[in-house]
């Protein structure tokens, strides 16, 4: 039996050779706006949004933007992850009902034949929240980041992601640019 044809239940025993990753993004509008960031202090990444720590020095050396975002910590829901990356990573105050789930997405890298670069799993729950100009205006960077603000989606391309951020918004149909 060919790998593409088992079962996808994973435990202990049974996940891809390059992992499941179960992550939250959030899309946070305000007008025409979107929220982006660029990461500063790796470290910080790693204990607090779990970003693997061979990948968060790259990350933070790209100089390339990201949405907030974060994995799922154990038992956690992809609902209590999206808050916790408003609360903890962005430090917005929202209600719970400011939060609308937009879509699921899954994306699937690597090869099956490769042991250097085997599959890896992504399954990104992508939520929205809206917040008026003043909140957008009254934004504080916090210190895990060396850049955060809103900017025009019109003007943003997938390249100008890192951590394929850009590939979610793509694939949710809001950046159709390469």
């Amino acid at each position: 039996m060919s790998p593409r044809q088992r079962k996808a239940l994973f435990n202990e025993q049974n996940v891809p050779p390059g992992g499941v990753c179960l992550s939250s993004f959030v899309l946070v509008r305000s007008g025409g706006n979107v929220l982006v960031g660029k990461m500063a202090k790796p470290e910080v990444w790693i204990d607090r949004f779990f970003v693997g720590e061979k990948f968060a020095p790259d990350y933070v050396a790209s100089g390339k933007y990201l949405l907030p975002a974060r994995h799922l910590a154990w038992y956690e829901s992809p609902l209590e992850a999206a808050e916790s990356v408003i609360r903890d990573q962005a430090e917005l105050l929202i209600p719970r009902r400011g939060l609308r789930l937009l879509g699921v997405q899954s994306h699937v890298r690597g090869d099956v034949n490769s042991s250097e670069q085997p599959p890896h799993w992504d399954i990104c729950f992508l939520y929205e929240m809206r917040v008026p100009a003043r909140t957008a205006r009254q934004l504080k960077v916090p210190p895990w980041f060396k850049d955060f603000h809103f900017a025009p989606l019109s003007s943003l391309l997938v390249s100008d992601f890192t951590r394929g951020h850009g590939d979610i918004l793509q694939e949710a149909g809001l950046l159709s640019n390469p």
